[in-house]
């Protein structure tokens, strides 16, 4: 579900004016856990200093030029686990944004918190870090698919451990939660809610979404899957008794940025998304960099360098910008159609929602099966989807399920507001 962005049309002639670079930075591929539903390969070392030295280079400059009254850098540290690079791997990142001293830095670490010691808590704390934290919700919710390799023991307790040993640093009512909902926690909102109140977290849903090879007829039928991805009906039924648990609750404990925005999606129907990004990752002016300096649209995307935009070390980011949008201007027209082949231009949540990222694993789809055909990759747009593919026409999987959830909120809030005082 949406986080508000600022409407961005990469085809107009002067998107390069005002678009500035928002990088994420994958610190390492490599983890120290090994989840069950991870999707990235983990192999390799850390990023060198001199790659980030030149992306935080050439981004500061790029950035400056398309709008110098803006002195705010935002930098995404991800992974892999981040915090497997060690405190002299930030120490060395403070000071090269330190050559920088006219501008401001955030810089935002998810981190499963496994590794979380006194001497980088203090140190993220004093230098502002914003950390958010991988914690699916109780012990035994967590620990289904947070592992860690070999044992297969769950990482729950030393997770928290490391929330509580930087929430003591940084004395902080509020800590930020990334939580992954599958099937083994979809028809668990209320313990997911007590659970989350009484760590006093502010709580981004990650939905675990279908594979691109889980309706290819193949594979299986839909209802036999894996027992990751939940169905959108029983989305529906999690979000609404969640939200319910949420709005209605007093002490205001926990917050779950989804239903708030959803909230002010019903209160500010004005408000538009812009086309296509529904998630903040999917931003436009998102730049995924690899450790090896390579570029991607998207961190789902970097165990297939072929995927890549370009190259930072090679290519200028105006180049990688410009690739992205043709990319995206070629998914539209072959994919992302609208009218009467795509259900969200007659959805009314459609220029809110901004849907979902099925039209890239759409797109996905198509790539690897152009590949099987002996196609090369710029032919992708010849591959036929598969019949199961073709007929889902939202944006998401979860559409159905949004349907309900959508009205629900909106006759909650009406209800709200035709009652209070």
């Amino acid at each position: 579900m949406p986080e508000t962005l600022s409407p961005i049309n990469p085809c107009s002639s002067d998107w390069e004016k005002h678009l500035t670079v928002v990088p994420q930075i994958q610190v390492t591929r490599n983890c120290n856990l090994a989840c069950g539903y991870c999707f990235q390969e983990h192999s390799g070392g850390i990023i060198g200093l001199a790659t980030v030295e030149t992306i935080l280079r050439r981004v500061i400059a790029y950035n400056l030029t398309a709008d110098p009254l803006n002195k705010v850098m935002q930098i995404y540290w991800h992974g892999g686990e981040p915090l497997l690079a060690g405190s002299e791997f930030f120490r060395a990142i403070i000071r090269l944004e330190s050559q920088y001293p006219e501008l401001s830095f955030e810089n935002r670490i998810q981190t499963n918190g496994t590794l979380m010691s006194d001497e980088l808590a203090r140190l993220f704390v004093e230098h502002q870090f914003q950390l958010g934290f991988s914690l699916d919700g109780p012990k035994e919710i967590h620990n289904r698919y947070r592992c860690f390799p070999g044992s297969r023991s769950g990482s729950f307790d030393a997770a928290l451990r490391g929330i509580e040993l930087y929430r003591r640093h940084a004395m902080a009512d509020r800590v930020a939660v990334i939580a992954v909902v599958t099937r083994a926690s979809i028809g668990r909102a209320a313990d997911l809610f007590k659970f989350f109140k009484a760590l006093q977290a502010e709580v981004q849903l990650d939905i675990y979404d279908v594979r691109w090879l889980d309706l290819i007829p193949e594979a299986g039928e839909v209802l036999g899957l894996s027992d990751l991805a939940p169905l959108p009906e029983e989305v529906g039924r999690f979000l609404i008794e969640l939200f319910d648990l949420w709005f209605w609750d007093q002490d205001r404990q926990v917050d779950f940025k989804e239903l708030r925005q959803e909230v002010k999606m019903v209160l500010q129907p004005e408000l538009k998304l812009g086309d296509p990004f529904d998630k903040k990752r999917c931003d436009f002016r998102r730049l995924i960099f690899a450790p090896d300096g390579k570029v991607f649209s998207c961190d789902q995307w970097v165990n297939d360098g072929q995927t890549a935009l370009g190259d930072i070390h090679q290519d200028s980011l105006a180049t990688i910008l410009t690739n992205k949008a043709v990319l995206w201007e070629k998914i539209k027209q072959r994919i992302r159609r609208s009218g009467e082949q795509m259900a969200c231009g007659s959805c009314e949540w459609g220029q809110q929602c901004g849907g979902g990222c099925f039209t890239c694993m759409k797109y996905n789809a198509m790539l690897l099966r152009a590949r099987s055909e002996g196609l090369p990759d710029s032919r992708w747009a010849d591959a036929v989807l598969p019949p199961a593919w073709e007929a889902i026409r939202g944006e998401t999987y979860f559409c159905k399920g949004l349907w309900a959830f959508r009205h629900h909120v909106r006759e909650a809030i009406r209800w709200e507001l035709a009652n209070a005082g």
